[in-house]
């Protein structure tokens, strides 16, 4: 929606506003947490738990979901300062 005041585009994400049961919360934070950790084998179980795979995937699509899990928890990567850089 763009703000004509300010001058200002935001960004609705529809997708925060639907309701997920705890299994696949908790199973969505151990994939995240398997990125933070790089643990790639928790990574493809709980995917595959929560249904994001098939477990019929080949080596390739399995790394490219791996490296984008590892993408997606980046930004819990801190600095020094306890702050993620967002600007590097």
């Amino acid at each position: 929606m763009y703000d004509l005041k300010k001058q200002r585009l935001n960004l609705i994400d529809f997708g925060s506003g639907r309701l997920f049961d705890d299994k696949f919360l908790d199973s969505y934070f151990k994939i995240i947490h398997g990125g933070f950790m790089d643990n790639r084998d928790q990574i493809l179980h709980y995917s595959k738990e929560i249904g994001f795979l098939t477990g019929q995937e080949n080596k390739e699509m399995l790394h490219a979901h791996y490296l984008g899990v590892l993408a997606m928890a980046e930004p819990f990567h801190k600095t020094p300062d306890g702050i993620y850089d967002f600007a590097n």
